[in-house]
């Protein structure tokens, strides 16, 4: 019994560690496309989302176009969403960017009547395209997993080096 009792702190530490969410850095300045003589920067990123509690992220890849963005985001109302939220190192509005969940997506399915439903699809990976402008005072991006089961979770944390 003394020996269990002893062993919970480590119990205790690897659920933490298995429910916290993931982190990773990336320097701006060394994306490919990047570059320097440019005063405006469209970031694009491509990210893999796998199923877990929470779910696992990873940064695929990063590109840089030279550009101002155009704010032309569709509106997602299927309540699975993933929300991505710039922070600063200033008092600039952290706007969100909301995007379909790319495990939990809503469907139109035909049938043979030729009329056409809505049928809710689960993946186990999926695939999240993130595009932002560049700005010098963002620190970093930080995802959030939405799901009615859940409410907002944090999923992944991207420290920008600009």
């Amino acid at each position: 019994m003394l020996k269990l009792i002893q062993l919970f702190p480590l119990f205790a530490c690897l659920a933490i560690l298995g429910c916290a969410s993931s982190q990773s850095v990336l320097n701006v300045r060394e994306i490919s496309g990047y570059d320097s003589s440019k005063e405006e920067h469209i970031i694009f990123l491509n990210l893999k989302i796998s199923e877990g509690k929470p779910e696992k992220v990873k940064l695929v890849s990063a590109t840089s176009g030279n550009g101002k963005m155009k704010n032309l985001r569709p509106a997602v109302d299927y309540p699975y969403q993933i929300k991505v939220i710039p922070r600063y190192n200033s008092n600039r509005l952290e706007t969100e960017m909301v995007f379909e969940h790319p495990l939990y997506k809503l469907v139109e399915v035909p049938h043979e009547d030729g009329k056409l439903s809505k049928s809710a699809q689960e993946a186990k990976e999926g695939t999240l395209l993130v595009r932002f402008q560049e700005d010098k005072t963002m620190e970093r991006i930080e995802f959030y997993s939405v799901t009615p089961e859940r409410g907002s979770v944090k999923i992944y944390t991207l420290e920008l080096k600009i």
